[in-house]
């Protein structure tokens, strides 16, 4: 027995979708039912489409919420780790890809994303391939431009969910010559640039150098297409100060574990008295 037909007016549609200009999205959220479904009965009653994106679109989609310190996470973590791009200027789909043999990146794309918009992802042998196929709303993602992420730098909450994305993508906190560091390596010089300068503000001491220029072999595999740059935390109480800061808005479970480490060892050093605690 197949399901149900639910029944929706012509009337209610024509109101809806297009005296008061909602999109197939929100009128499914209304209704209790798919954005397919909404697609599906607009066609049966010869509602015109309004694009021609909007008839081809096959999954059901939801505007992003404007939580603040989600975007600015997300607006972190794409510039680290994702591909942002929209097949055509009128499309009405955002994707935000990305390839990798982490599958804690996955699990971060999916809790971000899963809520907005349809996932896909494939594993051939350990590399991933996710796609996150999300709406209109999801604009703020396109451009890498640092007018993109130029509104939270001065409000220090945003600012390090900021960071914490960032970080998530491509940052790393180790345990070197037995001392807790955390260190970022990234060819974003403008990115790097201002959470050095940001974490001063804050009085937390950092090293931010050049490591390779362009056309240098990284670890004498292949030249460089762009200048590599280097941020470290060394300092144990700038180390301290930055994961306490920075913990409570990581996702990446392995990132949160190997802070977790790096705190410990800060705190036993502390209590050893082999460093003072400032």
């Amino acid at each position: 027995m197949g399901r149900k037909k639910i029944v929706i007016s012509k009337n209610l549609l024509e109101k809806l979708y297009l005296k008061q200009s909602l999109s197939p999205y929100k009128i499914g959220s209304i209704l209790s039912c798919s954005f397919s479904t909404i697609s599906n009965r607009l066609r049966e009653f010869n509602i015109p489409l309004k694009s021609p994106a909007l008839a081809r679109m096959k999954y059901f989609k939801t505007d992003f919420n404007g939580d603040k310190i989600l975007k600015a996470y997300m607006l972190g973590f794409r510039l680290g780790d994702l591909n942002v791009y929209k097949r055509s200027e009128n499309s009405e789909t955002v994707v935000a890809r990305c390839h990798t043999t982490q599958i804690e990146q996955v699990k971060i794309l999916k809790a971000l994303f899963n809520s907005f918009g349809h996932i896909s992802v494939s594993n051939n042998k350990g590399h991933f391939h996710a796609n996150c196929f999300l709406n209109n709303s999801f604009n703020f993602l396109l451009s890498k431009n640092k007018d993109s992420w130029a509104w939270l730098i001065n409000k220090p909450e945003l600012a390090t969910s900021f960071i914490a994305g960032y970080t998530d993508a491509e940052g790393n906190f180790i345990i070197n010559q037995n001392k807790g560091r955390f260190k970022i390596d990234s060819y974003d010089f403008s990115i790097l640039s201002w959470i050095s300068s940001w974490l001063r503000f804050q009085d937390i001491p950092n090293k931010f150098r050049l490591i390779y220029k362009t056309g240098d072999k990284w670890n004498g595999k292949y030249p460089l297409n762009k200048d590599l740059w280097r941020l470290n935390i060394n300092e144990a109480n700038a180390l301290r100060k930055f994961i306490e800061s920075v913990l409570p808005y990581l996702r990446h479970k392995q990132r949160i574990n190997d802070a977790r480490v790096c705190l410990r060892n800060v705190n036993n050093r502390i209590k050893n008295g082999t460093i003072k605690y400032a």
